[in-house]
């Protein structure tokens, strides 16, 4: 009866009216690309539009494919329907995702979950920052046993090299095209492995090094998540990561998708308390001597991000000075150093001090490559922002129209987000 309730939907009314749509027209294109039998009539749009009415799986997530391609920059389904008050579509993963043990049978079920292609989970689903923290922890413990090994596939060193360089393309695309245009891929290649380790033959070291590839799949699985806003299945393909990585063995891994989870409580509501500096210094500190400087000048510039968030300048500067220092005698990272500067001026932004955060954006925009679209058009429109934020609105357009157009078809949500923030900001000032 909830659906009965009128309750305009603004976000749908927005998009129609920026593409000239009316609800007849986007029923036209929606039945263009569903199969014969499931097409919808010409006036369900008005009930969505109208009525807040949400519909039923697939037509939610198609609705929000067609627009995304029509609008050229992706529509996701928290921005379309999450706030309409229906539970339909809504799925609670294992409620006992964080607490069950911390075995290689367990790792097995949160990775089926992270892969399953099952409705969408809610905002309302993310699990408390105690919760995360205590499952954090574990990463760090000793790994099971692996069991299992005894099926009929027999995998062999080759195909974990196959799975490495298929991991590593696909992070390349997400980096510059958005996490929209490798998630479905990527959610089904880890179903893959999960079945691998389902139903392969292997002795114990190939084995953890399988759940090696099975974690680095579902980090990547929660990033696109992430960066599609998908808060909550996101935290479930991360918490999946963790498990995987906790039985390969490798704390290189734990520490990385424990990063992953300071980042998306630091910019979104993911964290429900979390405390970003808290879980990711507490990582470090117990991966000491094991990451690369790479890796540690990453996780450092995050921490010190995540400061720059909860005001504390002097700490932000401290962190950021030693990530620098990591990689200042280490050659061939210019890519890495164009992330810590932008990560390093973000914080900066957010402490307010817009002179310092410009001239770190600006390093890092100029040297990121293209094979880094996403960040660079995302700290773009950081930049765009600073400069309305100290009233130089035609620099900000100036910035924010060349982050338009190097996003432009990108399929990320946080880059479409942060855009449509800086244009309520600059209209609303106008």
């Amino acid at each position: 009866m909830a659906d009965l309730v009128r309750k305009r939907n603004d976000e749908l009314a927005r998009i129609l009216h920026q593409l000239g749509w009316s609800p007849e027209r986007l029923a036209r294109e929606v039945n263009a690309v569903l199969p014969v039998g499931m097409a919808i009539s010409s006036t369900a749009p008005y009930k969505w539009r109208d009525r807040g009415m949400v519909p039923r799986s697939p037509h939610d997530q198609t609705v929000c494919e067609v627009l995304g391609r029509s609008v050229g920059i992706a529509v996701t389904y928290e921005q379309l329907w999450g706030r309409m008050g229906s539970h339909r579509g809504a799925k609670m993963l294992s409620p006992r995702l964080l607490t069950d043990p911390w075995t290689a049978g367990t790792a097995q079920t949160a990775l089926h979950e992270a892969g399953a292609d099952g409705a969408p989970v809610r905002l309302t689903d993310l699990f408390r920052g105690d919760e995360l923290e205590q499952a954090a922890r574990h990463w760090a413990s000793p790994p099971p046993p692996v069991t299992g090994g005894e099926g009929a596939l027999r995998i062999a060193p080759e195909q974990l090299a196959d799975l490495r360089l298929s991991y590593e393309s696909k992070q390349r695309l997400e980096r510059a095209y958005g996490g929209g245009l490798i998630l479905d891929l990527a959610k089904a290649e880890l179903a893959m492995v999960g079945k691998l380790l389902e139903l392969g033959s292997y002795d114990e070291p190939l084995g953890r090094e399988l759940y090696g590839a099975a974690s680095r799949l579902a980090r990547l699985v929660g990033w696109a998540n992430y960066d599609m806003g998908n808060d909550a299945a996101a935290q479930r393909a991360f918490v999946a990561a963790l498990r995987a990585a906790h039985v390969s063995g490798d704390p290189r891994l734990g520490v990385g998708v424990v990063g992953c989870l300071a980042v998306q409580a630091t910019y979104n509501p993911g964290g429900r308390g979390l405390d970003p500096v808290a879980m990711l210094s507490t990582a470090l500190r117990a991966a000491e001597g094991v990451l690369t400087p790479r890796e540690r000048a990453l996780q450092l510039g995050r921490i010190a991000r995540a400061h720059g968030r909860k005001g504390e300048q002097i700490s932000a500067e401290a962190v950021a000075e030693r990530a620098f220092r990591v990689l200042a005698d280490v050659e061939g990272h210019a890519q890495e150093r164009a992330d810590l500067e932008g990560m390093v001026g973000e914080g900066y932004l957010l402490l307010g001090e817009h002179g310092q955060a410009r001239s770190l954006l600006l390093a890092a925009i100029d040297s990121l490559s293209v094979e880094r679209a996403r960040a660079k058009a995302l700290l773009m429109v950081r930049l765009a922002d600073s400069y309305r934020r100290t009233g130089e609105r035609a620099e900000a357009e100036r910035t924010a129209d060349r982050a338009r157009s190097l996003a432009a078809g990108m399929q990320s949500a946080r880059v479409a987000r942060a855009l449509r923030d800086f244009d309520t900001a600059m209209r609303a000032e106008a």
